[in-house]
């Protein structure tokens, strides 16, 4: 079911004399370590967010990895991820990461011991 949810959002629009509107890649970190990634004709919604991630609510933090891009980014996670079951909680180590590096970049700070739990989204415009 997710699967068919996911082609509502990467099933590439028509495209008026052969040209592309602004495209996204749209990037999903898992807490497992795997990265999954599609090209979609728009930003996902809200909605669309929330079957990516596997939630009901949405939590946006900025992050940073060269590999994405050389400036910052929005994630999405998760707004409730911490407040469910131990067995539920899993950190996810690259949205962390990125976390971390911008937080480092721009002189936030954060409490000691925190980081990101769920899947993680960024999305990146292409062109």
């Amino acid at each position: 079911l997710l699967t068919l949810k996911l082609l509502s959002l990467i099933i590439p629009y028509m495209f008026n004399n052969n040209e592309r509107d602004n495209m996204y890649k749209v990037i999903r970190w898992q807490t497992d370590g795997t990265e999954e990634v599609w090209e979609a004709p728009k930003k996902p919604t809200l909605d669309q967010l929330y079957e990516l991630i596997g939630c009901s609510t949405v939590e946006r933090q900025s992050g940073y990895d060269k590999n994405i891009s050389n400036r910052t980014f929005d994630m999405w996670m998760d707004e409730e991820s911490k407040c469910k079951a131990p067995e539920f909680i899993k950190k996810n180590i690259r949205a962390t990461n990125a976390w971390f590096r911008w937080m480092t970049r721009t002189g936030h700070v954060n409490i000691p011991g925190d980081f990101i739990a769920g899947n993680t989204v960024v999305c990146k415009k292409i062109s």
